[in-house]
């Protein structure tokens, strides 16, 4: 247990100084620039030599993807929902990675832990989702109309609403950190006690779990967003 707990840590990996303020880049951070490294290459990559006529099998992947994407936006968000799916595209594949990271650890010497189980990681990601529902709502409903929208159906929903731009976040935030630590921690405990069934149950704890909170993480986002363009 011992062992696991300090896995859980935020390992301070370099420190530095601006302007007499001093700041710490954690392991959290840093595999998150690790991950986001990932994917800009990752984009490169599949992005070049595009075809109409014959495109290959990691352009349809990138095309069904992307496909994906636009249409889980205009069936949540609406007609407005292209606009916010370069955003939601990229949040899923973040997650996405962030939770499977550990799968690289097989490589000898890499010792990469998912940076959604720092809930300051989640914290940043929920704050991002609830500024892009304010951006949502002032933009296709303008000032007026989201203080018009805060009284309906009845003026005294006002601090119920108001009190939502902070509970969503939340959720959002303590749902995420809460199943990742969680599928973390088993996983430790099953490798320090069981360690050959480690393999089989990280199909569950690693990749299906991982993929599926980062897919709920996106959802909920898109649900946030509609409810503020409806």
């Amino acid at each position: 247990m011992d062992h696991v707990f300090e896995k859980l840590e935020r390992i301070a990996i370099f420190r530095f100084e601006v302007f007499g303020q001093e700041f710490i880049i954690s392991n959290s951070i840093f595999v998150s620039w690790i991950i986001m490294a990932i994917l800009i290459v990752a984009s490169l990559l599949l992005t070049r030599r595009l075809s109409v006529d014959r495109p290959k099998k990691p352009q349809v992947v990138v095309e069904w993807f992307v496909g994906t994407v636009r249409n889980l936006c205009r069936g949540n968000i609406g007609h407005h929902g292209g606009g916010f799916a370069p955003y939601l595209g990229t949040l899923l594949l973040f997650l996405g990675l962030s939770n499977i990271i550990t799968l690289f650890n097989f490589i000898p010497g890499l010792h990469l832990y998912p940076p959604t189980k720092d809930i300051n990681t989640t914290g940043a990601l929920a704050l991002m989702s609830i500024v892009i529902v304010l951006y949502a709502s002032f933009r296709y409903k303008g000032v007026g109309g989201w203080l018009k929208s805060l009284a309906e159906p009845t003026p005294i929903m006002i601090p119920f609403k108001l009190m939502e731009y902070a509970t969503k976040p939340l959720s959002l935030c303590l749902r995420l950190f809460g199943n990742v630590l969680a599928c973390f921690i088993i996983m430790e405990l099953i490798l320090g006690v069981m360690p050959p069934a480690g393999g089989v149950l990280s199909i569950y704890f690693d990749i299906f779990d991982g993929i599926l909170q980062a897919f709920i993480f996106t959802f909920l986002t898109t649900l946030y967003i509609g409810e503020a363009v409806e």
